[in-house]
């Protein structure tokens, strides 16, 4: 999406954060606009990670998932192309992606949008002449 975009095929798209990041830095005529910043909210999809329950090694896997949730990591991957919005207090985030304080994220129930992706997706098609 954000290639159709760029070469002017198409004159909005749906994509990720990343995606658009990777446009702007490389000088793509592109924006990103977050469409409802105080109403419904912006979707914002999370990252996560799990202990397996009776998984082998759960102090090694508390281990992991401690230094993945780690301010440092976050850091890392804030600065990244992956762009992560950062949740710790005090990581600073990406510089081509506003703030999380700056909008509201949108509750989203996963099931619900699930059963309907066909549909949304024809509609969509539609909208946007793909």
């Amino acid at each position: 999406m954000r290639d159709l975009v760029a070469r002017g095929e198409v004159k909005t798209g749906l994509t990720d954060t990343d995606d658009v990041n990777v446009a702007i830095e490389n000088g793509q005529p592109v924006g990103m606009v977050l469409p409802d910043r105080e109403g419904l909210g912006v979707p914002v999809m999370p990252n996560m990670v799990s202990l397996i329950a009776g998984a082998p090694h759960p102090e090694e896997a508390r281990k992991l998932i401690d230094y993945l949730l780690s301010a440092d990591v976050e850091r890392q991957l804030a600065q990244s192309e992956a762009v992560q919005i950062p949740l710790h207090a005090g990581v600073p985030g990406p510089k081509n992606i506003p703030a999380i304080e700056t909008f509201k994220p949108m509750t989203l129930d996963y099931a619900n949008a699930a059963s309907r992706v066909d549909d949304v997706t024809k509609r969509l098609a539609t909208i946007l002449g793909l």
